[in-house]
């Protein structure tokens, strides 16, 4: 176990490295990288550390035990990076890209983990203001997440943004959504590099990817419910 845990902590120069350069150049860091031995792998590393970084500054949100916190969540986390990236992949091959699933699938766990750290850093930024303007509606919010009533909450926005603190939060969030848009746009490229198509069928190609993750969005919406839910309920 000691021996995993050293190996493990001796990859993170590696994963930092790998990330600022996704961050500065996603196009740049997938299409240089598609053809290495070990990327199948190295990509799934990538995730797995991003999502304990993530897990880790979440962790003091968390109410249950720690242990199925972390092993539920990253299992949900890879099943939506893999259904993602299938969607993704599908998508392409009906405008006619070449592309293998496999180089679908590394690109997209690559991608994930940067999604999953901009998320991370969103929610704190977001929960973190909430917690301190607005205690009450920050509790309510956790408890919403953890027992799956979210939807419900969201279904009365007026008595959410009837709070001050709520609004500032939503405006502090706004810089995370437009460099989250502006990555994913940026990142798009490396598949049109990976399946040697036109930029008008990558296009196409996007507008397919929306359509063909909406199942893939409300299987995911219902199995993270289910497992809030049943989380709350042990």
């Amino acid at each position: 176990m000691n021996e995993l845990i050293e190996k493990g902590l001796g990859l993170f120069p590696q994963y930092f490295r790998d990330l600022i350069a996704l961050l500065t150049g996603p196009k740049r860091f997938v299409a240089g990288r598609l053809h290495e031995e070990g990327l199948f792998e190295r990509s799934l590393l990538f995730l797995a550390f991003s999502y304990a970084c993530g897990f880790i500054l979440k962790a003091p949100t968390y109410s249950g035990n720690l242990m199925v916190e972390l092993g539920a969540g990253a299992a949900f986390t890879l099943a939506q990076a893999v259904g993602f990236g299938i969607a993704i992949w599908l998508a392409w091959r009906a405008v006619g890209g070449r592309g293998t699933l496999g180089d679908s699938l590394v690109i997209s766990f690559y991608y994930a983990g940067v999604i999953e750290l901009l998320a991370t850093f969103m929610y704190g930024s977001f929960i973190g203001t909430l917690r301190a303007g607005d205690a009450s509606l920050y509790t309510r919010l956790l408890d919403a997440a953890r027992n799956g009533t979210m939807v419900q909450l969201l279904l009365d926005p007026d008595s959410l943004l009837d709070s001050r603190p709520f609004r500032i939060a939503l405006l502090i969030a706004l810089p995370f959504m437009a460099a989250f848009a502006t990555w994913v746009i940026a990142g798009w490229g490396a598949y049109r590099v990976q399946h040697r198509v036109a930029r008008l069928r990558s296009a196409i190609a996007f507008c397919l990817f929306v359509v063909f993750s909406l199942p893939v969005a409300a299987l995911t919406f219902v199995v993270a419910n289910g497992l809030v839910t049943n989380g709350s309920a042990d």
